[in-house]
């Protein structure tokens, strides 16, 4: 038996639209075992991703049945797909006797994803920056700053990414784009020294945001509510719907208010303080 475990991640932090990434203290724990049996579905992510390592070593994939213990929420924009993709990709190159790399591994979640800025993360921990450049995921990875603490909230109603891409344009404007290139040099300088000035200007987006939030009818409702609460900064995580606000970690007085006033939100919202975590997907 294998037994691997995976945390959740947040991506685009506002500005970073695909690039910038964060592995957050929610997990997942999933267990392989040898069956008797065929797997029962298929299109499962995680099949999918042992299946895919076993086809490019070429070899034959055993039966196996997978027990998955969920912590992260799915389809709220906390990464669980690429948690998936991540798990079954280590499970695979044990199985397989494979043996590649982390970063071949990493490549391989990434055309199974569809961008690295998730996937990363999932397989790191840390805060991360990554793009795709002539078919090689190039990364940058740094501990996660330890002073913050992360307001995770997600309503009960999922929002699947390709609906998310769906309202985004097809074209930006220059000024736009220069705005965006500002907020993430800031921010990832803000989430690497902890500087707290930084972070009041950096998670500030015009590329997917101001569109994304028509799917998210409370988020500028709470949005407003977390930084009258003290919030160092919030932006909606990854496609949404979850929204998440950036907390100083001696903060103390937030949680309660804010989860009053979730209460009489539309959606029943439910509210996590969360460290990041620097742990990448291991095997226990």
């Amino acid at each position: 038996m294998i037994e691997v475990a995976v945390k959740a991640t947040t991506a685009n932090l506002g500005p970073g639209f695909d690039c910038l990434g964060l592995a957050l203290d929610i997990e997942n724990r999933v267990k392989f075992s040898e069956s008797h049996r065929n797997f029962p579905d298929k299109n499962n992510m995680i099949y999918s991703a042992v299946k895919r390592i076993f086809d490019i070593t070429g070899k034959p994939m055993p039966l196996i049945d997978i027990h998955q213990q969920i912590g992260i929420p799915v389809c709220r924009g906390l990464g669980s797909s690429a948690a998936c993709i991540a798990v079954g990709c280590i499970a695979g190159n044990i199985m397989s006797g494979a043996n590649m790399s982390i970063d071949e591994l990493i490549k391989i979640g990434t055309e199974m994803e569809g961008h690295p800025d998730n996937i990363v993360p999932a397989f790191l921990g840390g805060f991360t920056v990554s793009f795709m450049a002539e078919e090689k995921v190039v990364y940058f990875r740094q501990k996660a700053y330890e002073g913050f603490k992360y307001a995770v909230m997600y309503p009960e109603y999922t929002l699947p990414t390709a609906q998310a891409r769906e309202v985004l344009p097809k074209e930006i404007a220059f000024k736009d784009g220069v705005f965006n290139i500002g907020r993430a040099s800031l921010l990832t300088a803000a989430m690497i020294t902890g500087d707290v000035e930084l972070l009041k200007y950096a998670c500030r987006d015009k590329l997917h945001q101001p569109y994304r939030k028509s799917l998210v009818p409370e988020f500028d409702n709470i949005v407003d509510k977390a930084q009258s609460l003290g919030a160092l900064a919030s932006f909606l995580s990854g496609a949404g719907p979850t929204i998440i606000a950036i907390l100083s970690k001696d903060e103390k007085d937030f949680e309660v208010t804010m989860k009053n006033h979730l209460k009489i939100m539309k959606g029943n919202w439910t509210l996590k303080i969360v460290e990041a975590s620097n742990e990448g997907v291991r095997v226990l």
